[in-house]
């Protein structure tokens, strides 16, 4: 199914207000590539988006939120049906402290998920008023807090065309027991070659990248709908179960179980 478009750009140009907030359910959507001269929190909400930042591509689960500091070349896709994308944009003058010249992924706490929820009675377009305007600066108060609790649920990219495809065939058999000395010979290289193409040109050994690339997906999955962790291990490569549990909680910041939870209680108070 086709992805509808929205140019992030064009709809940042016509805001006039140093602070303004974006809600809209998108279901399936890809944004242009784009930059604000203001940061920009997005938030998630029935739904995950992927979000590709140079040579970076970042998993936003449900319930999760992404500081995106101002200047920021990055492009955003959902395939999720019901995703509903909350976005609020704040000018650089108030973003005095040094957490808000990175990136940061985080799963959102009950307070700012229901401060974000209220700022929905507000439209891009409409006039900024003194209420708006302070409640903006509330949310920005708290955001250093919040961002303490972040995890880097992202895979690095590469340029490399022959990395590149290696990377592709990873991330479509992640169900498989993978290991370099098959990859190396498969694809044409000495397993010392291909050892340094992942240090050199991605920052991270192999079995770095493949137990990122496993979680990411498993974290699809759950947002997907699958609800059983002993599939979702299976499918992402795990036959123990307690080691999947161990790697989702390092990499994720919280266990698989958790999140099924959460994810569920959360969707019924959305009713």
């Amino acid at each position: 199914m086709s992805l509808q478009s929205i140019s992030c750009s064009t709809i940042s140009a016509t805001v006039s207000k140093p602070a303004f907030v974006y809600h809209e359910i998108l279901g399936r959507f890809h944004s242009d590539w784009h930059l604000h001269d203001r940061g920009q929190l997005v938030y998630a909400e029935n739904g995950f988006i992927h979000l590709r930042i140079a040579e970076k591509q970042f998993l936003l689960p449900g319930w999760h939120a992404v500081w995106i500091p101002s200047n920021t070349l990055h492009e955003m896709w959902s395939h999720s049906p019901d995703l509903i994308l909350h976005s609020i944009a704040f000018p650089p003058e108030i973003l005095n402290l040094p957490v808000f010249e990175k990136m940061s992924v985080f799963a959102v706490s009950p307070l700012l998920r229901e401060m974000i929820r209220y700022s929905e009675k507000w439209h891009f377009l409409n006039d900024e008023t003194n209420q708006e305007r302070t409640f903006l600066q509330s949310i920005a108060d708290i955001l250093s807090g919040e961002m303490n609790h972040s995890h880097q649920t992202y895979l690095p990219a590469t340029k490399h065309e022959g990395l590149a495809q290696i990377l592709r065939y990873i991330q479509h058999n992640l169900e498989e027991k993978i290991n370099i000395s098959f990859l190396a010979q498969h694809f044409g290289y000495s397993e010392r070659s291909l050892t340094r193409l992942f240090s050199t040109h991605l920052g991270m050994p192999f079995s770095g990248y493949c137990k990122v690339a496993r979680m990411l997906k498993a974290l699809e999955l759950i947002e997907n709908g699958e609800d059983n962790v002993s599939q979702v291990a299976l499918q992402v490569g795990y036959e123990s179960l307690a080691t999947f549990s161990n790697t989702f909680l390092e990499v994720c910041g919280q266990r698989p179980a958790h999140l099924i939870q959460d994810k569920k209680l959360k969707t019924i108070s959305r009713m």
